[in-house]
């Protein structure tokens, strides 16, 4: 079979692949990140390539322009190499912060804080803790074997019953006594100076090492964020119960599309599971191998990791099969994994550190948000709370001490840049802030850098819907109105429809510039919508409505950067008093680290598992209705935002029947299909 070499700028990453492989095929072989949120179907257009030297062949113009196809554009998915290539990433392509997150864009997925909640501080009581022992020398009245002595002393005070594994058990004798050999002679001199690490595993503690001497005083463990889109990472001091450093990078299962549906999908292809599970194992060695260099503490130090994630995630991580999850009744692998080694999956720590997962709600509702309920403190108070973790899979809980219920809401990717023109992830380039003149001549955007815009990310997107709405540029159905102001309006090339211009090319780092499409609105319009029903379908289940909510925390780093009046605007949030709403900020490592500095906590996290009704959504009949109502700026019942103007003062409200049109195509969301 012939094969040809693929030449990647501006990486200078080179690969050969075989004839009829695609160039999406030859980026992730070169380990070169090119967007592809579609997972490689053909459907976002987001993995755009140049076209330097060579020739392709294949179909890839129904994403692209006439004038980008002339200057080289290509779908990396959709051509295969017939010669040697050179073929650039443009940046509209390309993930900034791929290999490694750095500087602002690192302190905010870090996040080394939990902000505004009322979860209290931990009693230090860590699920795999040093102990420290003098034992008293064996003799003919006490003869007690090495094992029993050492666990008999561990037992004092402890209920829960100890095991020590064989390895363990083979070192034990040289580490209470001094070995001393001479002239083929060998002779035993007690020490009895002894640390012992012991680690909670399940309804027993196992004894995991036994060192000489006193090392009680350094002992650490790492917080797990597994993020769809990042992964997070803290390096924490469990003697003193602090976070000694922290790290984040992009997920590089990314390449294998940019919600859990494409990625399942791609697990279904042989060998596909292993390629996610190394991806996301290579993921957490670098962060550990960055944490090693900046706090000077050897990976052989961590003594447990305790990973929080969605349930796709998770699965993805311990090498489960993932593929139940998408499909009716959606029944996980396993919701409450047992502990296991770390090095079982290829973590290279302590080569007897635990591994532990917290246990997951449903199918589409995680660890991650086991994790926000005890790090927002919901789970103990009087007052009814609702926390909604904002993202591709919107997770929403509500309740207090008495109740909690949860359910998911399959929002699609356009928060995180898919389904949206030019739309792309929190990275250098991205807009995160528009701000639109009443009468729409003047837009004046940021970005998260300063830099040129090469897209817009989901607080940009939210703002620049909010922004239309209330400059009268976006009627309440969604429509753009074009004579508000011609000049910011012009055909877009994908459907001849008006495209609102939000940077022109020659002020932009994309040759198209960056704009606001209507298929982007009406793809905004459903995601919001989603989200927004699925929190009103939630609470009305148990008889409730949002004027009963004391608290809303929004939680995830795409949540440090919401305007929540413009979130309100649009209907994506209830229109609570400001004072009401809180942003929790990363509480999936939040609630791993609270898990990890105090057993009780951990247990406290697999009763709530027991406890939490888990709503699915597509199962109730409520739930399109109030989607379709939702389908609207800010909602057709405008009684349910009244701090929202209408711009269009005495329009009549819309009627539900009207939505149906633009919800057609709502069943992309359902679980069994992608997002």
């Amino acid at each position: 079979m012939s094969s040809f070499r693929i030449h990647f700028l501006p990486d200078d990453q080179e690969i050969s692949i075989n004839a009829g492989q695609t160039l999406l095929e030859a980026a992730r072989r070169a380990n070169v990140y090119v967007g592809a949120i579609c997972g490689g179907e053909g459907t976002c257009g987001k993995c755009r390539l140049i076209v330097r030297e060579g020739e392709v062949e294949g179909e890839s113009t129904e994403f692209l322009t006439r004038e980008e196809i002339r200057r080289g554009y290509v779908l990396a998915c959709q051509v295969v190499p017939r010669s040697d290539l050179v073929v650039e990433v443009p940046p509209e392509s390309r993930l900034s912060g791929y290999v490694g997150i750095g500087g602002e864009d690192s302190e905010r997925f870090r996040d080394f804080t939990l902000r505004e909640t009322a979860a209290p501080a931990p009693h230090l009581d860590p699920v795999v803790k040093k102990v420290f022992l003098t034992l008293v020398e064996p003799t003919l009245d006490d003869p007690t074997a090495d094992q029993e002595r050492l666990l008999g002393a561990l037992a004092r005070d402890r209920q829960t019953p100890l095991q020590m594994g064989l390895k363990v058990s083979r070192q034990l004798p040289c580490v209470l006594r001094k070995v001393v050999r001479e002239r083929g002679r060998v002779q035993w001199s007690w020490n009895g100076r002894v640390t012992a690490t012991v680690g909670v595993r399940g309804p027993v503690l196992e004894v995991l090492s036994v060192e000489p001497g006193n090392t009680s005083g350094r002992n650490f463990g790492l917080a797990l964020d597994i993020g769809t889109t990042t992964v997070v990472a803290h390096l924490v001091d469990l003697v003193r119960g602090t976070t000694r450093e922290a790290a984040a990078k992009y997920n590089s299962q990314l390449t294998f599309g940019a919600d859990v549906i494409g990625r399942i999908n791609h697990a279904r292809q042989p060998h596909g599971g292993e390629d996610l599970q190394r991806a996301i194992v290579k993921d957490i060695d670098t962060l550990i191998q960055d944490l090693e260099q900046r706090s000077q503490i050897g990976r052989g130090e961590i003594q447990c990791i305790v990973a929080a994630g969605n349930t796709a995630m998770l699965h993805f991580l311990l090498g489960l099969e993932p593929d139940l999850i998408r499909l009716s009744p959606f029944t996980p692998a396993a919701a409450c994994p047992p502990p296991v080694r770390a090095a079982e999956i290829g973590i290279r720590v302590n080569p007897r550190a635990i591994l532990y997962t917290l246990p997951m709600i449903g199918s589409f509702v995680g660890g991650d948000v086991t994790a926000g309920i005890v790090a927002s403190g919901m789970y103990l108070a009087d007052e009814v709370s609702l926390l909604i973790d904002l993202g591709t899979n919107g997770e929403i809980v509500l309740g207090n001490r008495d109740f909690l219920v949860a359910c998911a809401a399959s929002a699609g990717p356009a928060f995180e840049g898919g389904s949206v023109a030019c739309g792309m992830r929190a990275a250098c380039g991205a807009i995160d802030t528009v701000r639109i003149s009443p009468n729409g001549d003047r837009v004046s955007v940021s970005t998260i850098d300063g830099g040129r815009a090469v897209g817009i990310c989901g607080t940009g997107m939210i703002d620049a819907l909010a922004q239309l709405f209330l400059a009268g540029l976006v009627d309440r159905s969604g429509r753009f109105q074009v004579d508000r102001c011609p000049s910011r309006f012009r055909p877009s090339s994908e459907d001849d429809r008006p495209e609102f211009i939000l940077v022109p090319p020659a002020e932009a780092a994309n040759p198209r510039g960056v704009v606001i499409t209507q298929a982007d609105v009406e793809n905004l319009i459903r995601t919001k919508g989603a989200i927004y029903a699925a929190a009103a379908c939630l609470v009305n289940s148990v008889g409730l409505s949002f004027a009963d909510i004391q608290h809303l925390y929004i939680a995830g780093a795409f949540g440090n950067k919401l305007d929540v009046a413009n979130c309100v605007t649009i209907g994506l949030l209830p229109d609570l008093p400001r004072d009401r709403v809180h942003f929790i900020g990363n509480s999936s490592v939040a609630g791993a680290k609270l898990a990890m500095l105090n057993e009780q906590t951990m247990a406290e996290m697999y009763r709530i598992r027991e406890r939490i009704t888990y709503e699915e959504l597509m199962v109730n009949p409520r739930y399109m209705d109030d989607f379709l109502s939702a389908c609207f700026l800010p909602h057709t019942d405008l009684s349910q935002f009244p701090s929202v103007p209408d711009p269009a003062s005495g329009a009549a409200c819309p009627d539900v029947a009207a939505a149906k049109s633009m919800a057609s195509d709502h069943a992309a969301c359902k679980r069994g299909g992608a997002s």
